[in-house]
């Protein structure tokens, strides 16, 4: 049996933005998700960044062009399932939740990655 998974691009996870060459990754901050763009951004921040936009590309609920949720009959979000989909990499992400520390909120968001090489 034959299985054609897909590859990802550069730009199905981060843009058509991003931009590749053989020393340079260029990714714009405006392009990742729950970043607020920053001269001085933490390395944990755009790392995190990354990571939730990839994430995106797997998993998540259909939306509209301007950004509302699709839903069904019954009022329950259309969602989508490609953790599958692709050859050489899968993202699994938890439900995000709330934790409290120095009684400061956090949203608490967990991410598994997968990567295969290619045989």
């Amino acid at each position: 049996m034959t299985t054609n998974l897909n590859r990802l691009t550069l730009a199905d996870i981060f843009g058509e933005g991003a931009t590749q060459n053989a020393t340079v990754l260029v990714i714009r901050k405006s392009d990742l998700l729950r970043l607020t763009p920053q001269a001085n951004n933490t390395a944990e921040s755009l790392l995190v960044a990354i990571l939730i936009t990839a994430l995106s590309a797997f998993s998540g609920t259909i939306t509209t062009e301007d950004a509302q949720p699709i839903t069904t009959e019954d009022g329950l979000s259309l969602t989508f399932d490609n953790s599958e989909a692709f050859e050489l990499l899968k993202i699994i992400g938890w439900t995000p939740f709330q934790i409290v520390r120095a009684n400061q909120k956090y949203i608490n968001n967990q991410i598994i990655t997968e990567s295969y090489d290619a045989d």
